[in-house]
C-alpha cells in the first residue's frame, strides 16, 4: 500500500520528479567538484602549483551549476523569468571550461609533458575528475531537456 491518493495531481508528479532528478544530479556533480576544491586548496597551502585557479574553478563551477539547476527547476513550474535566469544562462559556460581546464590543461598536458612517476598518476586522477565533471554538466542539461518534454503538455501545450 502506498500514502499517496489514487487521484494523484499529474503536474505535481511531474514536477517532483524533476526536483528529485535535480537535486541528485547535482548532488554528484558537487563530488569531484569538491574534491578539485580540497586539490586547490592544498596546493595553495602546500607550495607551487595550479592551487588557486583549481580552488576558485571548482567554486565558480559549483555554483554556476546550482543557479542553472534552479533555473531549469524554476522553469519547469512555470515561475515567470528573473533576472537571474539571465545571468545563470550566461554562467552555464563555467563547467564545461573547467571541466576543459582540468581535463586538457593540467591533465592531458601533464602526462604529455612527464609520461612516467607520480606526476602521470596525479594527471591521470585530474583527467578522471575533468571527465567526471563533464559528465555531470551533460547530465544536468539532459535533465533540461527532459523537463522540458515532460512539462510541454500539462499546461494546454506550453512549455
Amino acid at each position: 500500500m502506498t500514502d499517496e491518493p489514487a487521484h494523484a495531481d499529474p503536474r505535481g508528479a511531474v514536477l517532483g520528479a524533476i526536483q528529485k532528478l535535480m537535486a541528485a544530479r547535482l548532488g554528484r556533480g558537487f563530488v569531484p567538484l569538491a574534491v578539485l576544491f580540497g586539490l586547490g586548496a592544498v596546493g595553495v597551502f602546500g607550495g607551487p602549483g595550479p592551487g588557486f585557479p583549481l580552488a576558485i574553478g571548482a567554486l565558480l563551477s559549483s555554483a554556476a551549476m546550482l543557479a542553472y539547476g534552479m533555473r531549469i527547476v524554476q522553469r519547469a513550474v512555470g515561475a515567470p523569468p528573473s533576472f537571474w535566469w539571465h545571468l545563470a544562462l550566461l554562467s552555464s559556460v563555467v563547467p564545461p571550461a573547467y571541466a576543459a581546464y582540468v581535463l586538457g590543461w593540467l591533465g592531458l598536458r601533464g602526462i604529455a609533458v612527464s609520461p612516467f612517476g607520480l606526476v602521470t598518476l596525479g594527471a591521470a586522477l585530474l583527467c578522471g575528475l575533468g571527465v567526471w565533471v563533464f559528465r555531470a554538466w551533460i547530465r544536468i542539461v539532459e535533465i533540461e531537456r527532459l523537463a522540458r518534454i515532460m512539462t510541454m503538455n500539462l499546461d494546454g501545450g506550453q512549455a
